[in-house]
């Protein structure tokens, strides 16, 4: 059983809801119910039983809580005693888009500073990875999380942009408002994709007609074949620029991208490296 899985199963204890654990910590629900799974098998019995108003601790499921609750205690004070170490190296898991966006020019300077950098292409594989123990700290969009046991700050907002052939109809319009984009075919990255995300919170009463493609060149290259376009945070206008397209703002909308951490400390300790060579 992995450790990281003992704070899978007091969620699940303390809410009796997989999906509201699931929420909480920012993976999916049946993702969540294979990892209580391997908690079961690792402690060979049943820890809970479920019901149609929830999932709750079976007799034995609360010996197994009580115990576990002393060892989450026992690690969460060891990590804390081991990040206080101002020479180990922090963790840094960011966005393709702050990666060319801020990363670029101070990447030497910052990397003497002791931070090692994983890059991943959205903000949900990133917040995976941190909820893994994988890494310290996010650099992501910090409205993808709803954990209330995560801290967060914010290092710069950004508008989301609409960008589309020159022969769409779109060029005709001073300001682009999601209605305008009700007909067209909207390509977008795979799921779990971030601008997906936050169409899906901010723009779900507004019907769409979405299509995924594996990487942001196809998507791109289906765009310049006018077979589309295509919405992106401005932090990745850059990989737009070059080409024969037309960028305009989405109206109203716009994302914050910020630290996202567990540990307060090391969150502040970062913010103070980045304030001084990029915000």
């Amino acid at each position: 059983m992995n450790i990281e899985y003992i704070e899978d199963f007091i969620k699940v204890a303390e809410y009796q809801s997989l999906n509201h654990a699931s929420k909480l910590l920012n993976i999916s629900t049946p993702a969540l119910s294979k990892r209580i799974k391997r908690v079961e098998e690792y402690f060979e019995g049943d820890l809970f039983y479920r019901t149609s108003r929830g999932i709750f601790l079976t007799e034995y499921g609360v010996l197994v809580l009580s115990k576990v609750k002393i060892i989450k205690s026992d690690i969460d004070e060891l990590k804390a005693e081991t990040s206080k170490n101002g020479d180990a190296t922090i963790r840094v898991g960011l966005l393709p888009s702050f990666s060319l966006y801020k990363w670029a020019e101070k990447k030497e300077a910052l990397i003497q500073q002791r931070l090692s950098i994983k890059i991943e292409s959205n903000t949900q594989i990133l917040l995976d990875h941190l909820h893994n123990g994988d890494i310290d700290v996010v650099i992501g969009d910090i409205t993808a999380t709803e954990n209330n046991q995560l801290y967060s700050k914010v290092l710069y907002r950004e508008k989301y942009m609409v960008v589309f052939p020159r022969t769409s109809d779109l060029r005709l319009s001073d300001s682009i408002f999601a209605s305008n984009l009700i007909n067209e075919k909207i390509l977008l990255l795979n799921p779990p994709c971030d601008t997906l995300s936050f169409i899906q919170k901010h723009l779900s009463k507004t019907k769409m007609n979405l299509e995924h493609k594996n990487d942001l060149e196809s998507i791109l290259a289906s765009v310049n074949a006018e077979q589309g376009i295509t919405i992106i945070p401005q932090s990745l206008i850059i990989r737009v620029e070059s080409m024969n397209l037309l960028i305009r703002e989405l109206e109203n909308h716009s994302r914050e991208v910020g630290l996202i951490a567990y540990n307060k400390e090391i969150l502040q300790k970062v913010w103070s490296i980045l304030s001084e060579y990029i915000v």
